[in-house]
């Protein structure tokens, strides 16, 4: 190889390597805020689920290094900047399904920082506000692995009736991109792509993979992970498996 090329990609290397974790060290704030869940979030309920960060960390370049692209479209405000991400869902076979399932995300940028995110009202039904928070403040208390980018937490909530179940899933997320299924478990996976991908950080690559395993006798949840950018979180719900099998989950108010 040209010394020169060689000498231009090992500083290439460490420069990725350098931006890169310095968004790991901003995401690991990010969870560490998740423990305290009051002082530094609020979720609301009006048109969709809103997280807005009281004390934001994630820079508007950590979101383009994250999703790989840069947002859909984006609108000027006043102040701030509405940046708008489309999650494709992908089908292994066949997309024929009733309903809407990509995910929008709405995004707001101020000073370029980002302030809130709004996820689509459907993911409100089954989850009442107070539930979201548990799950929130149980992901503060996970356990980081740096070496293969991952955490892992149990779920803190206030009883069984609180794990959805796998009609909430389907309700709201569709079929699945796959069922795995063995003598013990359900393992449903969802695969979500960008749609539209603005030019500002290159083509594609992305990719957004949801899975959720659950008991095979009575479709009660034993664990979520949601993978991104090949960092990964997983919420435990092992504590809660002594729920009756007819359980329901209430519908909030």
């Amino acid at each position: 190889m040209n010394p020169r090329r060689a000498l231009f990609s090992v500083a290439a290397l460490a420069l990725l390597l350098l931006v890169s974790g310095c968004v790991f060290m901003r995401l690991y704030k990010v969870q560490n805020q998740f423990q305290d869940f009051d002082r530094n979030f609020e979720l609301g309920d009006e048109g969709g689920l809103t997280l807005t960060f009281l004390n934001p960390v994630l820079e508007s370049d950590d979101i383009i290094w994250l999703m790989k692209n840069g947002p859909t479209t984006k609108r000027a405000g006043e102040e701030s900047e509405l940046w708008t991400y489309i999650l494709k869902k992908q089908y292994l076979s066949g997309g024929d399904e009733n309903g809407e399932f990509d995910i929008p995300l709405l995004m707001t940028m101020k000073e370029g920082m980002l302030t809130e995110v709004a996820f689509p009202e459907r993911f409100l039904k089954y989850l009442s506000i107070p539930v979201l928070k548990r799950m929130f403040a149980s992901m503060g208390n996970a356990e980081v692995n740096k070496f293969s980018k991952s955490a892992s937490t149990e779920f803190m909530g206030a009883g069984p009736d609180e794990i959805p179940k796998l009609e909430y899933i389907t309700e709201t997320l569709g079929k699945p991109y796959k069922i795995e299924e063995s003598e013990e478990t359900l393992k449903y996976t969802y695969l979500y792509y960008l749609d539209n991908a603005g030019p500002e950080a290159g083509a594609s690559g992305f990719e957004f993979k949801t899975e959720f395993v659950f008991e095979n006798k009575d479709d009660t949840l034993k664990k979520a992970k949601v993978t991104i950018r090949g960092l990964s979180m997983a919420l435990d719900f092992g504590s809660y498996q002594t729920a009756s099998p007819g359980l329901k989950l209430p519908v909030p108010n």
